[in-house]
């Protein structure tokens, strides 16, 4: 498809997808110096709870339109959400972590990560499919979504049977994505132990 197409397409999704929460955002008004949820209304609060919770497309998309609520998203996500069972979306996640960049807490990030679909099964293509567009999508993806992908890739293969020709093609495979110093979003932090929601 032309990117540029494709571009407006999107833009047009996105308009129509917005207008079923400017009900609610456009009568709501952030009150400057509050803690992330007692600096907005109720049905405010409500629609981000259950935006976080899903897979953060939709999440992204309000934030795109209403900047204004990004601190406090990212504010909220140390709190949440390692019991959600909604996977992200990888693009949604890694736009999301650079939306957040100002506002980067480890706990913030690391809740982010852990929304992400894991690596599971023992598919060696699967496996090398996933490779694939890892080294496809890494200038598209955030650095830290790329390097805990790698991450994975790596421990994937360590633990996999392979015949060692097989695991040569793989490893050779993972080495063409560089290996990046990211945020450090693993060092214990005050907030390590807090995987739990909470309003103000």
């Amino acid at each position: 498809m032309n990117n540029a197409y494709a571009k407006s397409a999107r833009l047009l999704e996105d308009i129509t997808e917005i207008e079923q929460y400017r009900r609610i955002l456009d009568k709501d008004t952030v009150k400057s110096g509050e803690p992330h949820w007692a600096s907005m209304g109720k049905n405010t609060i409500t629609l981000f709870q259950v935006l976080i919770d899903q897979d953060l497309t939709h999440l992204v998309m309000v934030l795109r339109h209403y900047p204004k609520y990004i601190e406090a998203v990212c504010e909220h996500f140390r709190y949440a959400y390692s019991y959600s069972e909604n996977s992200a979306n990888i693009d949604a996640a890694s736009k999301l972590l650079e939306m957040g960049e100002p506002y980067f807490t480890k706990q913030f990030v690391r809740n982010v990560i852990r929304k992400l679909p894991r690596i599971t099964g023992d598919d060696r293509e699967e496996l090398q499919q996933f490779i694939d567009t890892l080294n496809e999508t890494r200038h598209r993806w955030h650095p830290i979504v790329t390097m805990h992908y790698r991450n994975q890739c790596k421990r994937k293969i360590n633990e996999m049977a392979l015949h060692p020709l097989q695991r040569i093609v793989l490893e050779k495979k993972l080495a063409m994505i560089p290996e990046m110093i990211t945020y450090d979003y693993e060092a214990s932090d005050r907030d390590s132990n807090l995987d739990i929601p909470y309003m103000n």
